[in-house]
């Protein structure tokens, strides 16, 4: 079956360099998010996959059917899209990046179904949008995934770079804003409002103070705190009325919480400002507005959980050996600056998710990387035997004219 499955691949080669060439030059805008997914969704059809839809929130979901009424295995890949205000800035080369991992879930399908591999279920390939620290697109797939299929699950695979190693978690990340409002002394309000700096400055170095000392985890790596943003929002010279926010970007640890996150930025915050009068402080995560091209909307709170799934778990086990027998040599690893739809998978609802994929995590953050296409196609070799082995019906002493 190994070899049918590298034959296979060769025989995709192709194609397969076509669309990894469009996919990865496409200009991607907003203005052009539905000509893209137009490119998914046709690669899909004319790889033969056996159903192929988008649903309100953009999901773009492809069905590759078994043979059986098994467990699935569902291959999550995402598909960011700057805001309408912004451009590809800050997170925008992340954007584009990741679609390394949309062109190996894709021809995973295409393989799967070309090779002819028999499953007990099926294969579904899900390329999810995401905000910039938002999961809103796999919130609302699986909020309306069908009760009963949803228990057929076997697992999740996320096709996010790894560096071919087997992923199992990650830290957590929510934006939090600190809002301060009120009248503030008359030292903070000289020269009517122009020394605001100076009333944002204790805050700002209290916080940065506060990032040198943050927990770490062995395995997932330190917690992070930076400050996104600090914006003023006004003076009133009448009534020294000033408000100001300061906007955070913050990882964490398991050991950790937003809950206790938030209340110990408020408590800081307080700490600076409790000999000013009447000065209300307020903190809160962070929300974004969402509005897809389908006209779908949704307010998303910038929250992804940490997670991380056992390593004795069959379904790491079973992926682990089939990357080794593959000859791929694997190791168990974990994400230390990313995030990803594990968050909700594994840590919301319990699937068991693991994550394989080509490129290190470097590739979402460094202009100059690029995947090769043998790269690519390793991916989607070693994406294609955790699916067999998951799903795959036993196929020993068949040879190839059989098959």
């Amino acid at each position: 079956m190994y070899k049918l499955i590298k034959r296979k691949l060769q025989g995709l080669n192709r194609d397969f360099g076509v669309f990894s060439k469009k996919v990865s030059e496409f200009n991607l805008t907003r203005n052009t998010e539905h000509k893209f997914k137009n490119i998914l969704k046709e690669a899909m059809k004319g790889l033969g996959y056996d159903s192929v839809k988008v649903d309100p929130a953009g999901n773009i979901i492809g069905k590759v059917s078994g043979l059986g009424k098994g467990e699935d295995l569902i291959l999550i890949s995402h598909t960011n899209f700057p805001d309408k205000e912004s451009s590809f800035s800050g997170t925008g080369q992340q954007l584009i990046n990741s679609r390394a991992g949309i062109i190996s879930s894709i021809y995973t399908g295409g393989l799967i179904k070309s090779a002819m591999i028999p499953m007990n279920g099926d294969l579904i390939v899900c390329c999810v949008p995401r905000g910039e620290c938002s999961d809103f697109g796999i919130k609302y797939l699986f909020d309306n995934y069908p009760k009963r299929s949803l228990k057929r699950i076997k697992g999740i695979l996320l096709c996010e770079p790894t560096n071919f190693n087997l992923c199992l978690g990650h830290k957590g990340r929510i934006e939090y804003e600190i809002i301060v409002k009120g009248k503030f002394g008359n030292y903070f309000l000289e020269n009517k409002g122009i020394n605001i700096l100076g009333t944002m400055f204790p805050l700002i170095n209290e916080l940065e103070k506060v990032s040198k000392n943050l927990p770490s985890d062995c395995a997932l790596g330190n917690s992070t705190l930076k400050i996104k943003d600090v914006s003023y929002s006004g003076y009133n010279p009448a009534e020294a009325f000033n408000e100001f926010k300061v906007v955070v970007d913050r990882s964490f640890v398991p050991e950790e919480n937003a809950k206790k996150i938030l209340n110990k930025a408020k408590t800081i915050a307080k700490n600076l400002y409790q000999g000013q009068v009447s000065v209300n402080i307020n903190t809160a995560i962070a929300k974004e507005k969402i509005k897809t091209d389908s006209g779908f909307e949704v307010i998303s709170r910038k929250e992804f959980m940490p997670w991380r799934i056992e390593s004795n778990n069959p379904f790491v086990i079973n992926s682990l050996e089939s990357l080794k027998v593959g000859k791929l040599n694997s190791a168990i690893g974990y994400w230390k600056d990313i995030v990803t739809e594990g968050s909700y998978t594994f840590g919301q609802l319990g699937i068991p998710t693991i994550g394989f994929g080509a490129g290190c995590e470097t590739l979402l953050k460094d202009k100059q990387v690029s995947l090769s296409m043998a790269e690519l196609e390793k991916a989607v070799y070693g994406q294609t035997l955790i699916a067999y082995r998951n799903i795959g019906m036993p196929a020993f002493g068949w040879n190839l004219d059989e098959i």
